[in-house]
């Protein structure tokens, strides 16, 4: 289980996929992504099985950004789901960026 925001970026590394449980977009919801770059201050990720397509390759190649931000802002809960807000003290559903399940 991953417990803080240390921990999390070193697991969303090169390679690894995740899945979006929940998004402030409904559509992308389910969707399987795999880290395409990281660094200390965001991923990029591609669509899983469709990563050739010029659509997923955003940011010159590197795909969609999500920036890691303040660990205040994440929940790391206790089913492995990472949840990042914008709000650090207002965690609800209309304040959601995005959710994850990281895969190992």
């Amino acid at each position: 289980m991953i417990k803080n925001l240390s921990q999390l970026k070193k697991k969303l590394i090169t390679g690894v996929q995740f899945c979006i449980t929940e998004h402030r977009r409904a559509e992308v919801i389910g969707e399987r992504r795999v880290v395409n770059c990281a660094d200390t201050t965001a991923i990029y990720s591609l669509k899983l099985n469709e990563s050739d397509l010029p659509i997923q390759q955003p940011n010159g190649g590197r795909g969609f950004y999500l920036p890691w931000g303040k660990a205040s802002s994440w929940e790391l809960r206790e089913d492995g789901i990472c949840a990042q807000y914008s709000s650090p003290t207002n965690k609800t559903a209309e304040t959601l960026i995005i959710a994850i399940r990281v895969f190992d």
